[in-house]
């Protein structure tokens, strides 16, 4: 590996609702380790997004319901969800935390939104960004008719690199490039995969993190089968305890084709260690 690109980077997470920085927590606690600059922004706050208790309050007759629970604000939802936003950031040590104030459900791929999120890449120049697919495969079980906010999440930050890529003579602003992208390949079949996370040393925190989000209605329960199930499952196709994907959003340019230490251990490694490293407790 350079020194270039050993050197600490200002890495740039940019979700559609606070809830799916879980999915790479485990990834940029990694990347707070060693050293880099993380930075995460929800471009809406998920204010109508997995209100379970104002669901289930409006299944029941009428003479049943809560009105604490239908009259609650949807700011003071927000707010909430705001409040365990940043918890479950300070869960992967990351610090600086922003919420862009778009309605959700849907989120709109407007003017005003990408240039919201232009105006967060020329303050934070981020050498990578992680993100949602500007895209849903072909799947008649991911079909929509149009695109859900985590694709719309991602088609804008599409458009933010491409902007904030053109001189922006106006402010006098030098244009930024961004180096690497990744997307979050959670609904994706694994042969869409081009890299594992090995978060194995990260899954309690993982775990944590889901149980914050009560405003969801998330529960011990839930959240220790969540993870168990999907950072378990996506560990198991690679041999590891437990893992994050991602897709990568440009090819990787290189003067030689890469080994990763977790490759080469995992090729040298023997049966019995292989073992230990599919059950989550690597030597």
């Amino acid at each position: 590996m350079s020194a270039e690109s050993q050197r600490p980077l200002q890495l740039l997470a940019v979700v559609a609702h606070p809830h799916d920085l879980t999915h790479m927590g485990g990834t940029c606690a990694h990347h707070v380790e060693r050293g880099d600059n993380v930075i995460v922004t929800a471009i809406t706050g998920g204010t109508t997004t997995h209100n379970e208790k104002l669901f289930d309050e409006l299944r029941k007759p009428p003479a049943e319901r809560d009105m604490s629970i239908l009259t609650q604000p949807q700011d003071e939802y927000a707010d909430a969800k705001a409040r365990e936003f940043k918890e479950v950031c300070a869960v992967f040590g990351i610090s600086d935390v922003r919420v862009l104030p778009f309605a959700d459900n849907p989120l709109e791929v407007t003017d005003e939104v990408v240039t919201a999120l232009s105006e967060i890449l020329y303050d934070v120049r981020p050498q990578m960004i992680l993100t949602h697919p500007p895209y849903a495969l072909p799947s008649r079980r991911l079909h929509a008719a149009w695109p859900d906010d985590h694709t719309a999440a991602g088609i804008v930050v599409q458009k933010a690199c491409q902007r904030a890529g053109i001189p922006d003579t106006e402010h006098g602003r030098a244009p930024h490039q961004v180096a690497a992208l990744y997307y979050m390949a959670i609904n994706f079949g694994f042969h869409e995969v081009d890299v594992c996370i090995d978060i194995t040393d990260q899954v309690e925190n993982r775990k944590k993190a889901e149980n914050l989000f009560t405003s969801q209605g998330h529960t011990a329960e839930f959240s220790e089968k969540r993870i168990e199930s999907l950072a378990g499952f996506l560990g198991w196709k690679v041999g590891l305890g437990y893992a994050e994907t991602f897709i990568r959003g440009y090819v990787e340019i290189s003067r030689h084709l890469s080994l990763t230490d977790e490759n080469f251990r995992m090729a040298e490694s023997s049966r019995e260690e292989h073992m230990q490293w599919l059950t989550g407790n690597p030597v």
